[in-house]
C-alpha cells in the first residue's frame, strides 16, 4: 500500500517492526522482498544506510534465534528461513553475520567443514 501511495512508508516500516517475533517463513520472505525493493529505491540516496540499519535491527532477533546450525526437530521451512535471514543480514552489513560467513567459507574451502546446502547462498 505504500507503493500505491495509500499510506506512508514510515507507517509501513512501523508495521514491519511489529513482526520481529514472527517465526513464519512466508512472513519473513515478504518482509525481505519489500525491504529489498525499498533498499533498491534508496540505494543512491542519503537514506541508504538508514534502511540498511533498519534491516539489521528487524532481522537480527530472528537471526539470533535461528543461529547458523539446525536444531533437532527443525523443519524444512526453518532451514529456508535461516538462509533467508542470514542472507539478508549479510547484505545489510551485519558485522557478526559477515564474520561468521567468512569463517565458515574459509573452513569449507580448506576442507575442514562442509557447508550445508541451506547456508551456501548466504555464505
Amino acid at each position: 500500500q505504500a507503493r500505491a501511495g495509500i499510506i506512508s512508508t514510515v507507517e509501513v516500516l512501523k508495521v514491519m517492526e511489529a513482526f520481529v517475533n514472527e517465526p513464519n517463513y512466508t512472513v519473513w520472505s515478504d518482509l525481505s522482498c519489500n525491504l529489498g525493493i525499498l533498499g533498491t529505491l534508496l540505494s543512491h540516496t542519503d537514506f541508504h544506510e538508514d534502511i540498511q540499519a533498519f534491516v539489521r535491527d528487524v532481522f537480527s532477533p530472528i537471526g539470533e534465534r535461528l543461529g547458523w546450525d539446525p536444531k533437532p526437530g527443525e523443519g524444512h521451512l526453518d532451514a529456508l528461513l535461516r538462509g533467508l535471514v542470514l542472507g539478508k543480514l549479510g547484505k545489510a552489513g551485519h558485522k557478526a553475520t559477515l564474520e561468521e560467513a567468512r569463517r565458515r567459507f574459509k573452513e569449507h574451502v580448506e576442507g575442514k567443514h562442509i557447508l550445508s546446502a541451506d547456508l551456501r547462498s548466504p555464505v
